[in-house]
């Protein structure tokens, strides 16, 4: 039983330190974005929306579950995350001298944040089981 909850607190721990990093890594991206603009050319953000676009389409179609609005949506989306992560790597890559105090308070209060997240999304992925 003992080694049960080790595996629990120890996953717990890494999914909760793995959507810190990448909360980070958003975040960072949104600074890029604001202050040195988008870190990925037109017509790469364009391929990305397209190809986004035509799989959530038709994923959409196949399952019936959705439309084109909800394929627009997600297209919408991935092609945000997948910008603002591209300008997250390359701000933390290319600041300069960013402080480690900084970054590790950041990381610590997105912990907290995805700790959080991830117990109220297992909690209400229960409910809906039932």
């Amino acid at each position: 039983m003992q080694i049960h909850l080790e595996n629990y607190i120890l996953k717990a721990f890494l999914a909760s330190a793995l959507l810190a990093v990448i909360m980070m890594v958003l975040a960072l991206g949104l600074i890029h974005l604001f202050t040195r603009g988008t870190p990925l050319s037109t017509p790469l953000v364009l391929i990305v929306a397209a190809v986004s676009f035509v799989l959530s389409a038709s994923f959409f179609e196949r399952y019936e579950v959705g439309s084109i609005m909800w394929a627009t949506m997600v297209s919408l989306i991935i092609t945000l995350i997948l910008t603002l992560i591209a300008g997250g790597v390359i701000y933390s890559l290319s600041a300069k001298n960013p402080g480690w105090e900084e970054m590790a308070s950041g990381l610590a209060i997105c912990m907290i944040i995805s700790m959080t997240l991830l117990n109220y999304l297992k909690r209400s992925l229960g409910e809906i089981e039932y």
